[in-house]
């Protein structure tokens, strides 16, 4: 499994699961599980299956082929989502948002500067 897409980020390192990720991680595990003990070499529509960025249920074969790695990254697909960007649209309206970003700085510190003049502080920049 490789988890990094799931859960909510926090102090740059860490993770955390929500209730629905704990259930949806156990459940596959589990899932996986009971395919492998019941020595089914294809899965019922109802158990495990591979999904991308998720999960994904290499066989031996394909293990020792890349020297016993279990490195998820090695197995699992991932999803090139950068394929359909239209880059001139995509930068457009980055640069529309970053335009509307600078102005509302602006603005604040606009406001910022009054509130200190107003308080007999008044900041020169």
């Amino acid at each position: 499994m490789d988890l990094r897409q799931i859960g909510i980020p926090f102090e740059k390192k860490f993770i955390q699961f929500s209730d629905d990720d704990i259930k949806r991680i156990t459940s596959t595990y589990h899932q996986r599980q009971v395919t492998t003990l019941s020595g089914l070499d294809e899965a019922p529509a109802s158990s495990y299956e591979n999904i991308a960025e998720f999960c994904y249920s290499a066989t031996l074969d394909e293990i020792s082929k890349k020297d016993y790695s279990l490195v998820p990254s090695k197995y699992i697909e991932f999803i090139n989502r950068d394929v359909n960007i239209n880059f001139k649209e995509k930068m457009n309206a980055l640069t529309s948002e970053f335009a509307e970003l600078m102005q509302a700085e602006e603005q604040s510190k606009r406001e910022l500067l009054s509130v200190f003049k107003a308080l007999g502080y008044e900041i020169d920049l």
